[in-house]
């Protein structure tokens, strides 16, 4: 979902023609394809499971299609992805991916899904994979800094890498409307209150765990802090029952909430905390900046690379610091002035990478 802003973008402005192919017409189980009217999509029918299912319509494209460039983006060890690159290649057609930064190579945590990940042979296949792409490609499109440097420690040519991160609409954090922000704060009962927001997945890797035993310490000390948490997951009965009864009213699960009032709750909120244990690159950072609020993150975030300069617009800790998050919630909740700074400055740095830019 988070592609669509920039494809409709690339589309609007007329100087490319796009065509685009869904593997999946869903994200974490909601529908999400864009119309026609967006850009040209389709939604390509596919056997298997999930990210791995096989699409035949991909390889037909590759043969046929009289398309000037084709870019892989997504899943780049599915059975698709694939056969694309090598049908592709044995054409001779020009192609080029268009990637995060992949999982790191000293971090194989036990609760992580992906083989790639976990496991000493998957993680072997991984690097075979990516470094046979990165010969047999045109061109990387690396989704930020952070994914630049690690494709070059890989092999790839200074010459073949460009920067492409996820550029979103950041224009639509500008005017919110202040009774749409008030109402917020009204029906969450923020006011008066120094507010954290956190948004992403209720899962493992997005290590919400930490922020909740750091904003629990903090909690116990001041009365006037509150944490908003925006999103769904598998953690969230656990997470939820892990606040301390004495704050629970200082801490809201909203669930999911529509795209349109984002900007209300990222507005509504002071401090933005995204503790995450690994993300190729995270544009919650990027609504987050755009809403000019100050970040503090981990430097397992690719998006940290670019967007927070630590001290300067937030804080980047490393992974699974809960004393370190602790300290710097207290220290921007001790200090809103230098908080509101920080968020002017977030607000400076993300306009690198706005639609018109992307």
């Amino acid at each position: 979902p988070y592609q669509l802003e920039l494809l409709s973008a690339i589309h609007a402005d007329g100087r490319s023609g796009i065509a685009v192919r869904l593997m999946l017409g869903k994200h974490r189980g909601m529908s999400w394809q864009p119309s026609e009217k967006a850009f040209p999509c389709q939604v390509m029918s596919g056997i298997g499971p999930g990210e791995y299912r096989l699409h035949a319509s991909a390889f037909k494209d590759a043969v046929f299609a009289p398309f000037d460039l084709f870019v892989l983006s997504g899943h780049y060890t599915s059975p698709t992805f694939l056969g694309c690159a090598l049908l592709l290649s044995l054409r001779r057609k020009p192609w080029a991916v268009w990637l995060e930064r992949p999982w790191p190579e000293d971090y194989r945590p036990g609760w992580t899904r992906s083989v790639a990940a976990r496991n000493r042979a998957g993680r072997a296949a991984r690097r075979a994979i990516l470094r046979m792409f990165l010969r047999l490609t045109r061109r990387v499109f690396c989704i930020g800094t952070a994914a630049l440097e690690a494709y070059e420690k890989l092999g790839a040519p200074q010459s073949k890498l460009g920067l492409l991160p996820y550029c979103c609409d950041t224009t639509r954090f500008d005017n919110v409307d202040p009774q749409a922000i008030e109402q917020v704060r009204r029906d969450l009962d923020l006011n008066r209150k120094v507010t954290f927001l956190f948004s992403g997945q209720l899962i493992e890797r997005k290590g919400m765990d930490v922020l909740l035993n750091a904003f629990n310490r903090l909690a116990a000390e001041r009365n006037d802090v509150a944490l908003v948490v925006l999103g769904d997951g598998g953690q969230r009965t656990a997470l939820e029952d892990s606040v301390s009864a004495a704050i629970r009213e200082r801490v809201r699960f909203t669930g999911h909430i529509a795209y349109d009032t984002v900007p209300a709750y990222f507005k509504a909120a002071d401090v933005f905390v995204f503790p995450s244990r690994h993300d190729g690159w995270g544009v919650v950072v990027n609504e987050a900046c755009a809403a000019s609020l100050p970040v503090i993150t981990t430097s397992a975030v690719g998006a940290a690379r670019d967007l927070v300069v630590d001290g300067y617009n937030g804080f980047v800790l490393e992974r699974d610091d809960t004393d370190g998050f602790y300290e710097k919630m207290k220290h921007l909740a001790e200090n809103p002035a230098q908080a509101r700074v920080m968020g002017e400055r977030s607000h400076e740095l993300v306009q690198k990478f706005s639609l018109p830019a992307g």
